[in-house]
């Protein structure tokens, strides 16, 4: 079992230093028992970037926006795993607004984010487009490479691409305000049905190229790399070989 100081040690061997941003996409059973539990993991994140740093969990519950048509910042629950859920309960982290991509955050810039609106998942005032402005880090704890970096789609939504493209979902959002209202968000979705997402041929050409890095805490490989670092490798690849993003399924008759 891993302990909470072997685990901030892990941790430290990445470049992320006290006062940084990081999103953390997270495998908790990846990691091989942790003492304490997935509390453990969360608690461990937020010392790595220390009280003025800042910590965001995906909080993405697809379902509730696209297909319920109901997102209520404050009790949809997260979809992406029991440490972000876990994280979203905190008393002490905000929500950022979009109710497709929404993440929980804690820390320095917790206001900021949770103020980043933007009707386009990826547009220039979303909480994606903040966290590149100030060059934040990407943490990947235990996942394959195709269920995390989710800021690929920004990249992909920024560089342009003909394998997606724009839709709207209009639904109830209840926001901090407490008050329902119908709103309208977007999001740059697959072109159709048969364009399957698969980014691992492009995340390995990445890796290859050191502009994402590995090492090892526990059981888990822990990929990372800078907001900076990550869009300018993958935008090369979404307008040079987008192959390496997507494939097209063959049509079933």
């Amino acid at each position: 079992m891993l302990t909470f100081k072997e685990l901030l040690d892990g941790f430290r061997q990445t470049s992320v230093k006290a006062g940084e941003t990081i999103i953390v996409h997270t495998s908790y059973k990846s990691l091989g028992g942790v003492e304490g539990g997935a509390e453990t993991v969360i608690d461990v994140m937020r010392e790595l970037v220390g009280p003025a740093g800042t910590v965001l969990f995906p909080a993405f519950n697809f379902q509730s926006w696209t297909e319920t048509h109901y997102f209520d910042v404050m009790e949809t629950p997260s979809k992406m795993g029991m440490i972000t859920e876990l994280a979203r309960l905190r008393p002490d982290a905000k929500r950022t607004p979009h109710p497709i991509y929404s993440f929980s955050v804690w820390g320095a810039r917790a206001d900021e984010f949770a103020q980043a609106e933007d009707v386009e998942a990826y547009g220039p005032n979303s909480a994606f487009a903040l966290f590149h402005k100030i060059n934040g880090t990407i943490l990947s704890i235990g996942l394959d490479f195709n269920s995390t970096f989710s800021m690929h789609h920004y990249i992909e939504y920024n560089v342009g691409c003909d394998y997606r493209r724009m839709k709207e979902f209009s639904g109830i959002y209840v926001g901090y305000d407490r008050v329902p209202r119908i709103k309208m968000y977007s999001m740059f979705v697959r072109r159709n049905e048969r364009v399957k997402t698969y980014i691992v041929p492009g995340m390995n050409e990445l890796l290859a190229d050191g502009v994402i890095k590995e090492v090892q805490v526990g059981a888990a490989k822990i990929h990372f790399a800078t907001a900076n670092d990550f869009f300018d490798g993958m935008s090369v690849i979404v307008r040079e070989h987008p192959e390496k993003l997507h494939y097209i399924e063959e049509p079933k008759y």
